[in-house]
């Protein structure tokens, strides 16, 4: 315990915001969140589960239910002015496919408005000229564009959709051509590092413009049940030496130095999800309901996600949760108490 704490602990009975600090330190919480319940976090928001692509590895491929409404647009642009009122500081649009949503730009113009940074993934396939401009003009922070292979023919096959790499290529260059910070997503198998193909990810996404982020191939959704996915602490460190810093990070931006640990926001409870259908989710790849915004306030709902802490015995694991045995051992299990 250090000097500070213990002088807040004897004087914890005293003034209130003597005692709301001393309350937060003991719980972990940032101060600021006594206040506001979701200050400085990041709402993921799949706007939708509808895609073009049929990827190998898609992780939310089996969320997708027949029928279910999807958020409409007054339910995302209320979320928004909810998620901005209890302190919340950005936006990621996911899916699916968030350009496939026709309000998309209207709800990053309105994030913008609001004070909220905005971003979206897209596997890129309708992101032309004028959609980059469309996107800029609203205010959008950055794109992340996916990208599986420095090889035309490879990634068109994984994600089952022929012409896909010119339309992903294209739509970075449309972006960078906007004014538009951009990102390629790229997942890091054991194939990839064993046949150095980082090095020529990297590469192209220098010609592109771009900063290369590199994800942990992650036993979720179509990938569940794959024990090999993984990689080992031998490989993580060999792919990790392959960082290049202002060029390559490994999951998150400032995560751009051989040796950073790989920490899960959703871990963290930096970051919530909010499905397609207004679920609150710990991660946008475990499926489990904690609440909805078409029933309660959302920050009474994340509350209670944080407090059920999903991920909690894996809170010092390096890496993604999910490819922890701990989690494997349990998912079974926290599927069944979940909604999809």
């Amino acid at each position: 315990m250090t000097a500070f704490t213990r002088l807040l602990r004897s004087y914890a009975g005293h003034p209130l915001a003597v005692r709301l600090l001393y309350f937060a330190l003991r719980r972990g919480l940032p101060l600021p969140r006594l206040f506001k319940p979701l200050f400085g976090a990041t709402a993921l928001v799949s706007l939708t589960y509808r895609c073009q692509c049929a990827c190998r590895h898609c992780g939310i491929g089996l969320f997708k239910k027949e029928g279910a409404e999807e958020l409409s647009t007054e339910e995302v642009r209320t979320l928004l002015r909810d998620l901005r009122a209890a302190g919340g500081s950005g936006v990621h649009f996911f899916g699916g496919e968030p350009l496939l949503v026709p309000d998309l730009v209207g709800h990053i113009r309105e994030a913008t408005r609001l004070g909220l940074r905005s971003s979206i993934e897209t596997n890129g396939l309708l992101l032309d000229q004028a959609m980059a401009a469309a996107l800029a003009e609203a205010g959008i922070e950055s794109v992340k564009v996916s990208l599986d292979s420095p090889e035309e023919s490879e990634h068109d096959k994984f994600r089952a959709s022929p012409g896909a790499w010119r339309k992903a290529s294209a739509a970075l260059k449309y972006c960078r051509e906007a004014g538009i910070r951009t990102v390629v997503n790229y997942y890091a198998s054991r194939e990839a590092i064993e046949a150095g193909e980082i090095e020529r990810m990297t590469a192209l996404a220098r010609e592109l413009g771009a900063r290369l982020r590199l994800l942990p191939p992650v036993r979720a959704g179509l990938w569940k049940d794959r024990e090999d996915i993984p990689l080992s602490a031998k490989e993580v460190d060999l792919l990790r030496s392959r960082l290049k810093p202002g060029e390559a990070c490994w999951g998150y931006d400032f995560l751009d130095r051989p040796g950073a640990p790989y920490r899960c926001h959703s871990l963290l409870q930096s970051t919530f999800d909010v499905s397609a259908y207004g679920d609150i989710l710990s991660c946008p790849y475990v499926p489990v309901s904690f609440g909805s915004i078409r029933r309660e306030p959302l920050a009474q709902a994340v509350a209670r996600m944080w407090k059920a802490n999903l991920f909690g015995p894996e809170s010092q694991f390096d890496g993604c949760p999910l490819n922890a045995s701990s989690f494997q051992a349990r998912y079974d299990s926290v599927l069944k108490g979940g909604s999809r």
